[in-house]
């Protein structure tokens, strides 16, 4: 099996990966990232709520490479600024539609763990400017992270049903109430851990102690 298809392979089971020297992409390579990519998805899926959008496979490999370069740039620190830009300036043309915040997902709900690994370096690092770009273009994938500009842009997803459920899941999953500014979204939110608050004790606390302080804005009127 190519590193490439390795890496995806082992990034999906676990989160632990191993990667090469930064080499050009072969063919072979690229297609056997691709099997593992389509592999995983049928997978995947049947555990996600209804309504996602269709699998674009060749938007998900874009973001997969990425995330793969992007993952070798943190461990193999002496790429200049110059070749991070080269390898990705393709990210910036993907469009901004369910299927493609889908798609990227698949691979970029792994960018908090990056994030954490690429903490070390310098913020003006190249690749952790990347890092926080692609968070907040892709914030399904960046729930949990506090580095993203507010209020978050869910515009390219807010359309699809499952794409929402989704983000609101991961949501109440990691705890981040940096993401209720949205109202339609801290609807949902709310509708979801009113049964089991004990599951999201940070997003619990947050809305009860704002219906405390409407609470008392209301009796000194």
């Amino acid at each position: 099996m190519s590193y490439f298809a390795t890496f995806l392979s082992s990034l999906f089971e676990d989160g632990h990966v191993l990667v090469p020297e930064i080499e050009p992409f072969s063919e072979e390579e690229l297609s056997a990232g691709r099997e593992v990519l389509c592999d995983f998805e049928a997978q995947y899926r049947l555990a996600l709520p209804g309504g996602m959008p269709s699998f674009d496979l060749a938007l998900s490999e874009q973001a997969a490479v990425l995330f793969y370069r992007a993952c070798q740039f943190a461990v193999l620190r002496d790429a200049p600024p110059q070749q991070i830009d080269e390898e990705f300036s393709a990210m910036q043309k993907l469009p901004n539609t369910p299927e493609a915040h889908y798609a990227v997902d698949l691979v970029f709900r792994f960018l908090p763990d990056l994030f954490r690994l690429s903490k070390s370096m310098m913020e003006n690092d190249p690749l952790v400017i990347y890092l926080k770009d692609w968070a907040n273009r892709w914030p399904i994938s960046s729930v949990g992270l506090k580095e993203t500009v507010s209020p978050v842009q869910i515009d390219g997803f807010a359309k699809s049903p499952g794409m929402l459920r989704l983000y609101c899941d991961r949501i109440l999953a990691r705890n981040d109430v940096s993401r209720l500014d949205n109202p339609r979204v801290r609807t949902l939110v709310e509708a979801s851990w009113g049964m089991y608050p004990e599951l999201a004790p940070n997003i619990h606390t947050h809305i009860q102690h704002e219906v405390k302080q409407q609470d008392g804005s209301d009796h000194n009127h």
